[in-house]
């Protein structure tokens, strides 16, 4: 046999499930209570301190969450089934106040309430905190827009604007104005060509008969004449064709004359020969063939005109028929577009139950009516006519009402049109005002407090409520607080009935895009996220109290002001498609906020995080809103998202996909793209972390869950996931779901969610290193904690948890790092923890010493509940270890919270150098630190590996343990066959500890002696008293035989 010895470099791989044999040196076979780090190697967990009891909803179902302030406070939240929030500050427990008076609910977010649900789950409400507010998501709401009238944006009012485009002599600026729904014509007949009859009379006389005229012309001249004769056929609503009426006849007649001499007369007297002609300006209205009109000039001279030909004229203008005169035809007589309005406004005011409105504004007319009507012009050159629609934006007039809404329709596609709204200059918003009105006969007076209206001015009017006819309305008779208007229907109302009304106002101005008229355009806010916001100590009211000093601040709730549809309609500014769906998760990305909701992530736009729809629907932005559908052959439910360098992978309960901007740096509408990356489970009710360059997250699908991470997320080539709980998949619990991660100390811990599933006091914890690309540590380790674990969280190298026993609950912290407010064994130089739980110091004022008795007691407190060993530790001259009391039961007397605890002897003070001076005691709970290690085996490097030498005989003599930082620990040696053997390792060298402090040594060589084979041998370390425990490596000694032929 052959001497050999080996050393196991450290303890910092973890636990391992493989066979000892197939072991890496540094893998064990259990870990409880320990931390393996690769700079302070294998080490006794951090205690936990006690910072306060506090009393959550006990309900079934909560949720909770914590925050982490940019001012470096930190934060633990419940979000009851009730929709209730209690928030405690971390550092001391304290409760700060929560503000529910700007959403719905007393005392309460109706939002997050769930309690009616008999499913509800507390993953049932997410939370994402971005710098100083928290968003909070239920899942189980769903998302709607507001559908009240007053939500949706502003009905298109019925009305129709006539701008003059050219201003013409001889025509007629007719307007044809008919109901969308009558598609009924009217005919009637205009001349077009006229006769004149030769005789003519003059003074009486014809030239039928006789000579006319002494030969002086008298008679002779130009004139333009129109005729009109009988009821027009355009003078009521709608038209009468049949009524016999013939109006507009316009033509020039120009009668010339000659001097004739008399035949018979030898006095030299003369008549007058008259040779008329005509010349048809426009053919009027009910003209026929063979219609006749004798006209008597202003000189007298009487001709005769006959209609020669004539045609058929069909209108659609079932409501008006408009048919002003025509512009006059003499160049010599001013025609003008205020002429032209004045005459087209005169016509149509003239005709009865037309119910249209008729404003001129600079060079058009607005006209409107509380019914739907369309206008058209026979004469298409003379005026631009826009209603609802136009095909250019050249088209649209200069001067028109303030808040007019045009459709611009590009195309025959509807993809591409949209809406534009005149803003007249000097005009901020529209003024709707609330009023009441009483109507007596036609007379409606509203009452408005300083409505701010005068006489002459024209109103909207929506009645709200009674009989009242809608419309467009001229103001007169004002006072301060009333006006009247002027209704076409008759009757009765009593005060007290509602109406709004909107100053109509016109002027120049400007085109602007807006929403299409009358659709929705407001996210329902209360089916939204809700946001939370730190609110700074000082004075101010909440839940409508009155004002009140708040030394601790407050967090307020509020509504997200989310955007509203400004432009488009559904087809070029489509709701977002979370809209009629619940939200399953909000994340931030790439300066947008993203919700997942179904198979789809909607991203917000840029820098503009609460609005979801597009800036213009004339042309797409970079900055725009984005919404992509996942790409998957079944439907799959997009859960959640983390931010990596290669875009956002995104997670469903089967899949993961990733947005990404494709081979472009801007993440656009036109560059988003989703890819699939892999196909792995996921558990929904768990939340994936970001772990440095990788992503972390859980499956739960199986018997045990599963602990999965992914790398090297490219949008090129697929991610390395690696299954990290693969070496320990027997021993990670069932159902763990809580999961909390520290990038900077390498570090996730799990836990069991126990409003899930059943309660549990043990922490799983998984410790890795990464070095130059290559993990030299991927470890796993245990945590037992005083009492079941309801929630944890990292924050700030701070391990915080809210533990629970029965019905009394704990807020602990766990100095991850050694900081600032570390509790510590003594003054020690070295900074050395004190290793109890739930750790609460009692200064030597709370102590009280019975030198009689010799006694010492004090009151304990609230927050002691576990069934764990309670231990008083402090440190004294007399021990060097510290000096450590289990506390029976026994000296335990009276109520929790006023509980009296009895020590024997004087811990209120002790000797320092000589001196008495006053004493700290630190209670808390005593806690276990195992290490069971694998059996030992003979090792050689095979290639990258190691192999394990398992045919030979290896008797082991010894191991010589390194320890680091060390008080007591305990070393076990369990051999088949024998007794169980504890090796207890104390730091008790005096001499190289100075007085009154902790005999805690840095570093401490220990051998145990074994002489037994290694596989009958197992070795576990433990310790449970308050002082450090660390691991550095071990060393064996022993024989070792092949007893085989060597191998070829």
């Amino acid at each position: 046999m052959a001497s050999v010895t080996q050393k196991v470099p450290n303890y910092v791989l973890g636990i391992a499930q493989q066979p000892d044999e197939k072991k890496f040196p540094g893998q064990v076979v259990d870990l409880v209570n320990g931390v393996p780090d690769v700079v302070e190697q294998l080490h006794k967990r951090p205690g936990s301190s006690l910072v306060s009891t506090i009393s959550p909803s006990t309900a079934s179902h909560t949720k909770w969450f914590n925050i982490y302030t940019k001012d470096d406070e930190q934060y633990i939240g419940q979000v009851g089934a009730d929709g209730a929030v209690i928030i405690w500050r971390c550092s001391d427990g304290a409760i700060i106040p929560v503000d529910y008076a700007n959403i719905a609910g007393t005392n309460k977010a109706t939002y997050l309430d769930n309690q009616a649900l008999s499913d509800e789950k507390s993953s049932d409400i997410q939370a994402l905190t971005i710098n100083e507010t928290t968003f909070f998501v239920n899942r189980r709401k769903t998302v709607a827009m507001k559908t009240d009238a007053a939500d949706k944006s502003p009905p298109r009012l019925n009305e129709a604007f006539i701008e003059l485009d050219t201003i013409s002599y001889g025509k007629q600026y007719a307007l044809d104005i008919y109901s969308p729904d009558n598609n009924t014509t009217f005919s009637y007949p205009r001349a077009t060509s006229i006769v004149v009859d030769e005789v003519v009379s003059l003074d009486g006389s014809s030239t039928a008969s006789a000579t006319v005229g002494a030969g002086d012309c008298k008679g002779m001249g130009r004139e333009y004449v129109t005729v009109n004769t009988g009821t027009a056929i355009g003078s009521t609503s709608p038209p009468n064709t049949s009524s016999g009426g013939k109006s507009n006849l316009r033509y020039e007649m120009d009668t010339r004359c000659t001097p004739q001499p008399d035949d018979d007369d030898d006095n030299d007297n003369y008549h007058d020969a008259y040779n008329p002609y005509c010349k048809l300006q426009f053919g009027g209205e009910g003209w026929t063939t063979n219609d006749t009109h004798q006209h008597t000039s202003q000189k007298g001279l009487t001709t005769t005109v006959t209609i020669k030909n004539h045609v058929p004229v069909t209108s659609r203008a079932n409501i008006a028929m408009v048919r002003p005169d025509p512009t006059s035809s003499n160049a010599e007589e001013h025609v003008s577009a205020d002429g032209i309005l004045g005459d087209l406004k005169t016509t149509l005011d003239a005709i009865s139950g037309t119910g249209i409105t008729c404003t001129i504004v600079g060079n058009g007319l607005h006209l409107y009516s509380k019914d739907k009507f369309g206008v058209t012009s026979p004469e298409k050159t003379l005026m631009n006519i826009t209603t609802s629609e136009v095909n250019n934006v050249a088209d649209l007039p200069s001067s028109c009402r303030h808040g007019y809404v045009v459709r611009v329709v590009n195309s025959d596609e509807d993809v591409d049109d949209y809406f534009l709204r005149f803003q007249a200059e000097g005009i901020e918003a529209d003024i709707t005002q609330s009023g009441t009105y009483a109507r007596s006969s036609n007379t409606v007076t509203i009452t408005a407090t300083s409505h701010g209206l005068e006489n002459g001015d024209q109103v909207i009017v929506d009645f709200t409520s009674g009989a009242a006819t809608d419309g467009f309305y001229t103001i007169a008779n004002k006072t301060a607080n009333t006006f009247e208007i002027t209704d076409s229907a008759s009757g009765t109302i009593s005060a007290g009935e509602t109406c709004t009304f909107t100053p109509a106002r016109f002027g120049e101005g400007i085109w602007e895009e807006v929403a299409e008229p009358g659709i929705e355009i407001e996210i329902d806010n209360t089916t939204m996220p809700l946001a939370l916001t730190r609110v700074l100590p000082g004075t101010f009211s909440i839940n409508g109290g009155g004002s009140t000093t708040y030394s601790n601040g407050a967090f307020r709730f509020s509504y997200p002001d989310w955007g509203k549809r400004d432009c488009g309609d559904d087809i070029t500014n489509s709701k977002p498609s979370f809209i009629g769906q619940q939200i399953q998760k909000m994340v931030f990305f790439r300066n947008r906020i993203c919700i997942l909701s179904a198979e789809n992530i909607i991203l917000s736009r840029v820098n503009n995080f609460y609005n979801f729809w597009v800036k213009t629907a004339m042309a797409i932005s970079n900055a725009d809103p984005i919404d992509l559908q996942s790409s998957s052959t079944f439907p799959t439910k997009l859960y959640d998202a983390v931010e990596q360098a290669g875009g956002l992978v995104i997670f469903s309960a089967s899949e993961q996909f990733l947005l990404s901007s494709g081979a472009e740096a801007l993440l656009t509408p036109e560059t988003a793209k989703i890819s699939y990356l892999s196909s792995y489970g996921f558990n929904p009710d768990t939340m994936p972390i970001e772990l440095g360059t990788t992503i972390g997250f859980l499956n739960s699908q199986a018997k045990h869950s599963r602990f999965y991470e992914m790398a090297a997320v490219s949008q090129r080539e697929e991610p390395e996931v690696v299954e990290q709980t693969k070496i320990i998949h027997n021993l990670f619990p069932e159902n763990t779901s809580m999961m909390t991660g520290s990038t900077e100390n390498k570090m996730v811990l799990f836990g069991i969610d126990s409003t899930l599933h059943t309660a549990s006091n043990e922490v799983w914890g998984y410790k890795w290193h990464q070095s130059e690309g290559r993990r030299s540590q991927s470890a796993w380790f245990r945590w037992t904690l005083p009492n079941n674990v309801v929630f944890h969280t990292i924050m700030d190298d701070v391990y915080y948890t809210i533990l629970n026993t029965g019905s009394t609950y704990t807020l602990e912290k766990f100095d991850i790092k050694l900081k600032s407010d570390t509790l510590l064994i003594g003054d020690s130089p070295d900074q050395n923890r004190i290793f109890l739980d739930t750790k609460k110091t009692f200064a030597s004022g709370d102590l009280t010493y019975n030198g009689a008795t010799d006694v010492t007691t004090f009151t304990l407190g609230a927050g002691y509940y576990s069934s764990r060993t309670l231990t008083a530790y402090t440190i004294t001259d007399s021990d060097a270890r510290g000096r450590s009391y289990d506390i029976p039961a026994s000296a335990i007397s009276g109520t929790a919270p006023n509980q009296t605890i009895t020590l024997p002897g004087n811990w209120k003070t002790s000797l320092k150098d000589g001196s008495s001076v006053n004493t700290d005691v630190v209670i808390g709970y005593e806690y276990e630190f195992e290490v069971e290690l694998p059996k030992i085996y003979m090792t050689r490097p095979e290639g990258n590996s190691i192999a394990s030498e398992t045919r030979g005989s290896l008797v082991i003599h010894r191991m010589n343990f390194d320890f680091g930082d060390v008080g007591v620990i305990d070393v076990t040696l369990k051999r088949k066959g024998r007794t169980d053997y504890t090796y207890t390792v104390e730091s008790l060298e005096w001499d190289n500890i100075l007085a009154s402090t902790p005999a805690i040594a840095d570093t401490y060589l220990h051998t145990i002696p074994v002489y037994d084979r290694n596989t009958n041998l197992t070795v576990q370390i433990k310790s449970n008293h308050p002082s450090p425990a660390t691991i550095f490596s071990m060393n064996w000694e022993g024989d070792y035989s092949t007893r085989y032929y060597a191998r070829v």
